[in-house]
């Protein structure tokens, strides 16, 4: 099937009063319209632009001009026009970068721990 018609049937399904919430999902995962992906990967932390540029000891212009080139992963909140920052995951991994010594290339952030 399409994508759009399974969306369109999880959305139906979701939204049936005749049936149980056990019931829907059970329908749900036969059909394997489930986000399992999505409901087991945590959702990830932002940081604001001051926050991460007082965990730096940089400007805020700094965290702007490496989230531009890349070293770090601008990030918006959903139905706003300012609220952005950037990942945290990204951030620390800039910083155990910057404590080992290891020089940061344009566009690559390891995330190995």
């Amino acid at each position: 099937m399409k994508t759009t018609t399974l969306t369109a049937m999880r959305a139906i399904y979701e939204s049936d009063p005749a049936r149980t919430r056990a019931d829907r999902e059970l329908l749900l995962k036969t059909l394997g319209l489930t986000d399992c992906q999505e409901a087991a990967r945590p959702a990830e932390k932002l940081v604001a632009f001051e926050e991460a540029a007082k965990r730096l000891n940089r400007t805020t212009r700094t965290v702007h001009l490496l989230a531009r080139r890349g070293v770090l992963r601008k990030a918006k909140m959903p139905g706003c026009v300012r609220c952005a920052g950037v990942l945290a995951s990204d951030l620390d991994a800039l910083l155990a970068q910057m404590v080992n010594g290891i020089p940061c290339e344009e566009g690559v952030v390891s995330s190995e721990k």
